[in-house]
């Protein structure tokens, strides 16, 4: 029988911490959409301020960037910039609070898979029973009726993304840290390269689209809500990113995105307690078998 290395408890719970701080981010989002920023002032400012919060640990740390890891983090920044556009596309297209966060936790049955595929990870009975799990709360979530219009199918799609875009983000974390790359250098990288990606991207997404709530982007906008925008970098970018990836460098990362579907959970009880958005029992139900499915991982 193999036995395979023990896994440090703490890391466990840098993983659960960085979830539930990630729980601002949909929660911020819906926020400065209502302020009026558009969906790539939403995405590209709060990474730009994560990643100036981190370049001097970054600059500490510059013997992790070598020619291999500019190529790696490139790609990082290309997944981690259609996940920003993905999760926040849910929420300026109307979708829920709630709905956007739970949608995007559909990446588990993806990290799973990923991970096999990438990392050849091994999916255990307990880890695809709490797949699972999280599958049939994120099922209840959605099919819940929390009193609003129906939702917008391209919203819908776009969070569905961003669930699929994620486990990529996941994945790509965890190979950082079995690389041994500092996590500080990871997260600011991330940061960095999903900013360069989002300002490259631009000119094709205002080809596609002339909506300006979608690609507007306005240095006024940064220098009229910047307090807001580096205290959410802050909250919702720096913290949870050295945390996770601080825990990726030990946790796989299909248990790893596991553990992160606190981060619905947390985004659901915020959306209560600051939108005012509804809860019923379909709600209370999702977000329970969502917490078993984690009970599961760390029991195993």
């Amino acid at each position: 029988m193999v036995k395979h290395p023990a896994i440090p408890r703490p890391s466990y719970w840098l993983v659960s911490v960085a979830a539930v701080l990630f729980g601002t981010v949909v929660v911020g989002g819906q926020h400065f959409h209502k302020a009026g920023l558009s969906l790539y002032e939403i995405c590209l400012f709060p990474l730009l301020f994560t990643f100036l919060a981190l370049l001097p640990g970054l600059l500490s740390h510059r013997k992790d960037l070598t020619g291999l890891s500019l190529s790696f983090f490139a790609i990082y920044g290309l997944i981690g910039a259609l996940a920003e556009l993905a999760q926040f596309g849910g929420v300026v297209r109307g979708v829920p609070v709630a709905v956007t966060a739970l949608l995007l936790y559909s990446q588990p049955a993806w990290t799973l898979l990923f991970g096999k595929v990438f990392l050849n990870e091994p999916i255990s009975k307990p880890k695809l029973f709490a797949a699972v799990l999280a599958v049939l709360g994120v099922a209840l979530l959605v099919n819940s009726d929390t009193g609003t219009d129906k939702y917008d199918s391209k919203g819908i799609i776009s969070a569905l993304l961003g669930g699929l875009f994620i486990s990529l983000w996941v994945i790509w974390g965890r190979k950082s840290g079995i690389d041994q790359r500092h996590y500080v250098v990871t997260t600011a990288a991330w940061a960095g390269f999903s900013s360069l990606w989002l300002v490259a991207l631009w000119p094709i997404a205002v080809i596609i689209t002339s909506d300006e709530k979608l690609t507007r982007i306005s240095l006024v906008r940064v220098f009229e809500f910047w307090p807001s925008l580096a205290s959410f970098a802050l909250v919702a970018g720096v913290l949870p990113g050295l945390l996770l990836f601080k825990g990726l460098q030990s946790v796989s990362a299909s248990t790893a995105g596991i553990l992160l579907l606190l981060e619905p959970v947390s985004a659901t009880l915020l959306s209560v307690a600051l939108l005012s958005q509804r809860v019923n029992a379909l709600i209370v139900l999702g977000g329970a078998l969502i917490l078993l499915a984690n009970a599961a991982v760390v029991a195993e």
